[in-house]
């Protein structure tokens, strides 16, 4: 029961690429959730998938906070846009790089994926992709109660769809 993280990675690293990002790196913390693992396979699979400007994936294992780090991954891999394997990595990032003084997104283009509740309210407002949690709990009570009536039935997978929330982070013109 969830969302499927592959795809979440996926729409995160096609968003920034259609909004014209060339040099798209993952970000991800040490010793991440097998979540992240999804979520870094969707970004290969998008990236592979529009290669015809891209010549390699790129992913960073760092911690968020550590400007000297973060520094390193500006200057050795030089991207103009960063897909965060969660919102609160993002956030943290965010906050490294406006301390280092980096423009956001005019030098480089943010996202990170969950839209928790602060997403909107971080300096740069945070374009991510929203899980829909009001509906996986229905969905996962509904679910219990079908295993509970019925308890021959097989397990499923059952996964829900995202939408992605455009904010000012990604340097996109929002919807209107």
């Amino acid at each position: 029961m969830g969302i499927d993280n592959r795809r979440a990675g996926y729409l995160m690293t096609e968003h920034l690429v259609r909004s014209g990002a060339k040099r798209v790196v993952f970000v991800r913390q040490p010793n991440s959730a097998p979540t992240v693992d999804a979520r870094e396979a969707g970004y290969r699979e998008a990236m592979y998938a529009m290669s015809e400007s891209f010549h390699a994936t790129e992913s960073a294992r760092l911690d968020p906070d550590d400007a000297a780090a973060v520094k390193a991954l500006l200057r050795m891999r030089r991207p103009d846009a960063l897909v965060c394997a969660n919102d609160r990595a993002a956030g943290r990032l965010m906050h490294t790089l406006r301390r280092m003084r980096v423009a956001i997104p005019e030098s480089v283009r943010l996202v990170g994926i969950d839209d928790v509740e602060y997403a909107a309210l971080l300096p740069v407002p945070l374009t991510t992709l929203r899980q829909p949690t009001s509906a996986l709990g229905e969905v996962a009570l509904s679910v219990m109660l079908s295993r509970v009536a019925h308890p021959s039935l097989p397990p499923r997978d059952t996964r829900l769809r995202c939408d992605v929330m455009v904010r000012d982070s990604c340097g996109s013109r929002r919807p209107t």
